[in-house]
């Protein structure tokens, strides 16, 4: 049976709207704090020609995880605060609100999250330029509110676009070089798109009923 369709923008779940508040703080702390900021760049920065020798005082594994807390403008955390609130909201519902959910929905965010990052390093591993922001785990719950919204056809029907915008940045990048993460774009997509089903099967709300 085909899943029911659900509202995408509508009745945002706490987790989502913490994760996107999360997001407004530490850019606001960061631009009223510019030690403060730099600090957190320093953290959560990826910078793929920095490998193993990355400065974070947290371990050279740290930007993985927290590139998604920073932006690097209003347009850019506009756009994925909201991101997270339309499909952040859409790929939470079949975790529920319960504890196991909550951690399942965080732990799928997190993981498309270092996809994204690992496939920017892979693509690019000789590079000085800085990646952050939260669209490497957002492009994930984009495919999973696709998931939860119309199954298969569903994500297809949100990931291909997102996609194939991403893949033409990429064919356009050598004559307009464009500072956007089209591979980590694609790798938090891809992560999203497989895995969205197994953290459903293993946290969601329905397998607790």
């Amino acid at each position: 049976m085909r899943p029911a369709r659900q509202p995408i923008f509508n009745n945002v779940p706490p987790v989502p709207l913490a994760l996107a508040v999360s997001f407004v703080a530490v850019f606001a702390i960061g631009a009223l704090v510019p030690d403060l900021n730099r600090q957190f760049f320093q953290i959560g920065a990826v910078v793929p020609a920095l490998g193993l020798q990355h400065p974070s005082p947290l371990g050279p594994w740290s930007p993985y995880i927290f590139h998604v807390f920073l932006h690097g403008g209003i347009m850019h955390l506009v756009f994925n605060s909201m991101a997270m609130l339309t499909f952040g909201a859409g790929a939470f519902r079949p975790f529920g609100g319960r504890l196991p959910g909550i951690s399942g929905f965080l732990l799928f965010f997190l993981v498309c999250s270092i996809a994204g990052a690992g496939f920017q390093v892979l693509v690019a591993p000789d590079s000085m330029t800085p990646m952050i922001g939260a669209s490497t785990g957002v492009s994930g719950l984009l495919a999973a509110a696709g998931w939860a919204e119309g199954g298969y056809r569903g994500m297809l029907r949100y990931a291909v676009p997102w996609a194939g915008f991403n893949i033409l940045l990429f064919l356009l990048g050598p004559l307009f070089p464009i500072p956007i993460s089209w591979a980590g774009h694609l790798g938090g997509l891809i992560a999203g798109a497989l895995l969205f089903p197994v953290f459903v099967v293993l946290f969601g709300a329905r397998r607790r009923a």
